[in-house]
C-alpha cells in the first residue's frame, strides 16, 4: 500500500472531490491539511485519524517511515497552482513511496458552475489561465485588493473594455456568486454590490451565456452560509441537502460521542435482552454503538428477537431499519414526552424497558414510564462532549465573516455553542444570523440560554430542517 498520497481535493464544493480523493482520506491514519482545504470531506476520515494542518514534510516523511498511511490534501490539483511537486520531490529523495491524486482546479470548475462555457463550437476554441494572450477565453485568479489591476492588465494586452467579462466570488464554493458586465464597467459594476474577496475573472464569449445557463444562482439557498454544529461524523447526508440548494456550508461540530466501554453493565443488560419487553433507542448515535457493543460481546440483532422495539425520532427509527430491524413505535415528536404519550396503550405494569442513551440526558421518559410501574433500566453508551477546538474556531468564524443561519440538532450542540462566547458579547456576536433547530426540545433550549430561534423544523430531521431553512430563504 502506498504509504503517502498527496491528494487533491477540487476547488471546495465537496461534491467536486474525485472517487480516488474519497477513498485517500477514508483510509489514512494520517491526514494534513494544506492551507485553503476546508473540513468539507473530513467527515469521511476515520474517527481513528489524526488530522490536523501541514506543518512540514519532515514530518510526513517521519510518519511513512513509521508505517503510517498518511494522506496530505491540497486545494484543488496537488501539481497545479500549489507546493505539490516540491513535497513530492522531497519525499523522492527520502525514498517514501507516494502517489499524486489529481484534483479538478477551480479555474475550470467555478465558470462552469456558474453558467460560463469555457469553449463553444466556432466562438471560443481555447482556453488561457492567468496573464495570457491568443486564448479566445481568459480565466485569472484574483487577490483581495488586486480585481482593477487585472482588468487594467488585460486591458494593456489588448483586451477592449466592451469585451465580455464575468467576476466569481467565492468560486468553486456551493455558495460561488457571479457578476457579469463589460471589462472595462466591471469593477464598478462589482463595487456598487460591495463586493470583495479573492475572485476569478472571467473573459470571453461564455459570459453572454450565463444568465441563461447558470442554475445555481435560482437554487433557493444561494450564497446563504450556513453553519453546521452536528457531529463530525452524521453531517453528511445534512450538508449534501444544503449544498444541493446552494448554500456555502461551514461545518464546526460542537459535539463529538465518545462510546462507553463496553464493560459489566453493558453486559448484563445484553444478556437480560431475552426477558426485556421493550428497548427505547432515544437517538442514533445510541443505536449505532449499542449494536457496536452488541457485536463485540458476540451477539447480533436475534438477541433483540424478545423486545419491541421503539424509536424516538425519524432518524433513530431510520438508523435502526439500516439493521434490519423495523421498530413498532416511532413518535412524530422528537421528544422523550412524545415517545411516553404514543406509549399510552400500552400495558406497562411490570415490564422490563431498556433505553441506551448518552451519559447525561434529560430524566422525563423513564420517570414518565417509571410511573406507570415499568422496571426501567438506563443505560448509558455514549457521552457527548465539545471538541476541543469548537469555541476558537468559532470566535474566529464571528469575528470574521460570521454565517447567515446557524444550525442545531440537538440541546448539547446548543449549549456547547453557547458556552463558546462571552454571555454579554453573544447576540452582539451573531449579528443578523438566524438560528435554526430541528426540533422543539433543541429551540427550547436555545431559547433559555439566550438565542433568538427563528427557524424551526416541522419534520424533527435535518431533512425537514433543511426545508425549513429553504422555506424561510424563499419568504425573504
Amino acid at each position: 500500500m502506498t504509504r503517502v498520497r498527496l491528494v487533491g481535493v477540487g476547488p471546495g464544493h465537496p461534491g467536486l472531490a474525485t472517487m480516488q480523493a474519497v477513498e485517500a482520506i477514508k483510509e489514512a491514519d494520517v491526514i494534513r491539511c494544506c492551507d485553503g482545504c476546508g473540513a468539507a470531506l473530513l467527515h469521511l476520515a476515520s474517527v481513528r485519524a489524526d488530522i490536523a494542518p501541514l506543518e512540514s514534510t519532515d514530518e510526513i516523511v517521519r510518519l511513512a517511515r513509521e508505517g503510517r498511511s498518511v494522506t496530505v490534501l491540497f486545494p484543488g490539483n496537488p501539481y497545479a497552482f500549489s507546493n505539490g511537486s516540491e513535497i513530492a520531490e522531497k519525499l523522492e529523495r527520502a525514498g517514501v513511496d507516494f502517489e499524486a491524486v489529481p484534483g479538478l482546479i477551480v479555474e475550470l470548475a467555478a465558470p462552469v458552475m456558474s453558467g460560463i462555457p469555457l469553449t463553444i463550437e466556432g466562438h471560443s476554441a481555447s482556453v488561457g489561465l492567468g496573464l495570457v494572450t491568443g486564448a479566445e477565453t481568459v480565466v485569472l485568479r484574483l487577490a483581495s485588493g488586486w480585481w482593477e489591476a487585472g482588468i487594467t492588465a488585460l486591458m494593456a494586452d489588448g483586451r477592449t473594455p466592451q469585451t465580455p467579462a464575468a467576476l466569481i466570488l467565492n468560486p468553486g464554493q456551493p455558495g460561488q456568486h457571479r457578476v457579469s458586465a463589460p471589462l472595462g464597467e466591471l469593477a464598478r459594476k462589482a463595487a456598487t454590490y460591495g463586493l470583495r474577496g479573492d475572485a476569478l475573472l472571467v473573459l470571453g464569449p461564455g459570459v453572454e451565456m450565463a444568465d441563461r445557463l447558470d442554475t445555481l444562482s435560482k437554487r433557493a439557498l444561494h450564497g446563504r452560509r450556513v453553519l453546521i454544529t452536528r457531529a463530525r461524523h452524521q453531517v453528511d447526508p445534512f450538508r449534501r441537502e444544503l449544498v444541493d440548494l446552494g448554500a456555502s456550508v461551514i461545518e464546526i461540530p460542537t459535539i463529538e460521542i465518545s462510546p462507553m466501554p463496553t464493560d459489566e453493565r453493558v453486559r448484563n443488560a445484553i444478556a437480560n435482552l431475552n426477558r426485556t419487553a421493550l428497548v427505547i433507542f432515544a437517538s442514533a448515535n445510541a443505536v449505532d454503538i449499542f449494536f457496536r457493543m452488541l457485536l463485540a460481546t458476540g451477539g447480533d440483532a436475534r438477541a433483540l428477537h424478545a423486545s419491541k422495539i421503539c424509536a424516538i425520532g425519524q432518524e433513530t427509527a431510520e438508523s435502526m431499519e439500516a439493521r434490519g430491524l423495523r421498530p413498532e413505535l416511532v413518535t412524530s415528536e422528537y421528544t422523550a414526552e412524545g415517545l411516553a404519550k404514543a406509549l399510552e396503550g400500552w400495558e406497562m405494569e411490570g415490564l422490563r424497558v431498556l433505553v441506551p442513551r448518552a451519559d447525561v440526558a434529560r430524566d422525563a421518559l423513564p420517570s414518565l414510564l417509571a410511573k406507570r410501574g415499568a422496571e426501567v433500566e438506563i443505560l448509558p453508551v455514549y457521552r457527548a462532549m465539545c471538541p476541543p477546538a469548537a469555541s476558537d474556531a468559532l470566535l474566529r468564524l464571528f469575528n470574521a465573516e460570521g454565517v447567515d443561519v446557524i444550525t442545531f440538532t440537538s440541546s448539547s450542540t446548543v449549549a456547547n455553542f453557547v458556552r463558546a462566547f462571552p454571555d454579554d458579547r453573544l447576540p452582539a456576536v451573531l449579528g443578523d444570523a438566524e438560528v435554526a433547530c430541528m426540533g422543539p426540545v433543541t429551540a427550547d433550549t436555545a431559547r433559555k440560554l439566550g438565542l433568538q430561534v427563528t427557524i424551526t423544523a416541522r419534520e424533527y430531521t435535518t431533512h425537514g430542517l433543511v426545508q425549513a431553512i429553504a422555506e424561510a430563504a424563499v419568504k425573504k
